[in-house]
């Protein structure tokens, strides 16, 4: 099946920004891709002032791209910035045939960021979603830093980590080596979508990275569009042939595997 990363550049314009983003997910169902993934706060950024702007449901604020995505067989990944009862949460959606089909709110907020931490409230729940474009484990940005969170979703199902983002210029050959890391260790796809430019020159380079971790396809660091082929059995045959994951002594994680998971 095609992939698709929507490499979004981010403004302080909210209606903007929804809009841009519409006409990626329109050239992603022009290539006949079955996913599309766009970066974090797809409709915000880290803008504090865009943050009240926000619909009071999320579905209202999504409901251009929930609109066009009713008769169009794409699954739809992003984060939003959620308003629920008065907080704030960083949430990554996973939307098919006009539905939310699941939800991830942001476990681990950017301590060195004062627009997130200061706004957002933590999520406390890890998520697998069960998509018609396979198993997603979702993760947000700054948790790819954490191993422990992607060998958790793997071992819930995931046969695609999703990773939107907004990773800037200073540590950007971070995120390049944890995006293969994570593919490598965990012996599936990685969707790695970032931000490009913006006031804050988020650099892009977002990458579809296989099981094996060789990059498949890198964008630069303009607004733009990437896809590759990717197939769902290699993650299963490479899983087969080398069964690395069986090793995990769980009884020695007990922290980590003890934990709910909903999907």
């Amino acid at each position: 099946m095609m992939a698709a990363i929507g490499q979004l550049r981010i403004l302080p314009d909210r209606r903007v920004n929804l809009m841009k983003a519409l006409s990626l997910i329109k050239r992603a169902i022009q290539v006949r891709a079955s996913i599309v993934v766009l970066p974090e706060l797809l409709n915000t950024g880290f803008y504090p002032e865009n943050y009240e702007e926000v619909e009071p449901t999320i579905e209202d604020e999504l409901s251009m791209i929930l609109k066009l995505s009713e008769r169009k067989d794409i699954t739809i990944v992003g984060t939003v910035a959620e308003k629920v009862e008065g907080e704030l949460y960083n949430t990554a959606v996973v939307i098919h045939r006009g539905e939310i089909i699941g939800k991830y709110r942001k476990t681990h907020l950017f301590p060195l960021l004062k627009e997130e931490k200061d706004h957002f409230t933590t999520g406390d729940q890890l998520v697998v979603v069960d998509s018609p474009a396979g198993k997603l484990g979702l993760m947000i940005c700054y948790e790819v830093r954490f191993p422990e969170i992607a060998r958790y979703l793997t071992h819930k199902g995931a046969e695609i980590l999703v990773v939107p983002a907004e990773f800037p210029e200073a540590r950007i050959n971070h995120w390049r080596v944890l995006l293969r890391a994570r593919a490598i260790e965990n012996q599936c796809y990685v969707l790695g979508a970032n931000c490009a430019e913006g006031e804050e020159k988020y650099p892009g380079r977002s990458m579809i990275v296989d099981p094996w971790g060789n990059i498949l396809v890198e964008a630069g660091d303009r607004q733009e569009i990437i896809m590759a082929e990717i197939d769902l059995g290699e993650v299963k045959k490479i899983r087969k042939e080398y069964p690395f994951l069986k090793d995990v002594r769980k009884d020695l994680l007990t922290d980590i595997f003890n934990l709910e998971v909903r999907k």
